[in-house]
Order: structure tokens, then sequence, then C-alpha cells
């Protein structure tokens, strides 16, 4: 069974979308997408309620990314709407930082 998490992203534009913020989501993170759309619905009610201009998703990623550094890059266009990416920053620290994790210590005890 493949586990899939999922977290959710709410934006807030401008009526001409030259100023875009994102908005806090109602939780960090989802075990599953179907749990983000779940709550999805609403968080975008909550969100139109105040902002002409909303927009949310729910986007899955890979459980292994939470030890990478990841930056989410967004941007809001009139024809795509909300578009999101997950890129890594810098992959090679991160394999050798979780190498050094692994490593186990060994030493000489010289009584």
């Amino acid at each position: 069974m493949e586990h899939i998490a999922a977290f959710m992203i709410l934006i807030a534009c401008s009526d001409d979308l030259q100023a875009c913020n994102e908005i806090p989501a109602p939780a960090i993170a989802y075990e599953t997408v179907q749990e983000c759309e779940a709550e999805l619905t609403t968080a975008m009610r909550t969100i139109s309620a105040s902002q002409d201009n909303s927009y949310g998703k729910c986007v899955e990623i890979d459980p292994a990314l939470f030890y990478e550094d990841v930056e989410i890059v967004w941007d809001v266009t009139r024809n795509e709407g909300l578009e999101v990416t997950l890129e890594v920053i810098n992959p090679q620290v991160a394999i050798q930082s979780m190498a050094r994790a692994d490593q186990v210590e060994t030493g000489n005890n010289l009584n």
C-alpha cells in the first residue's frame, strides 16, 4: 500500500491579479489527497466571502520529499489559474546530510 501525502495551498489576489498572497490553510498536511479535497471546498467558500479572486489547490507530495529541502513555487494566471510546483533545493546537500545521520560512530575504547 502506497502512502500519499498532500498539502493545501490557498491564494487570494487583487482584481488585476498583480498582487497575490498565500492564505493559511486549515491544516499543514493531509494523509491523502481526498482528505485535502474534502476540506478545500469549505476553505474556498471562506476565502471567497472576503476575496473576489481566490484560488485553492490540493497538491500531492511524495513523502520522501519530507527529507529534502523543497520550495513550493506557485503562480496565478488568468488562463491557467493556480499552478503549483515543488522544486528540490540543492539535493546533494540533503543526501549528504542523510548519509551523515545514518552513519554509526565507532571508536576504540582503550583502558
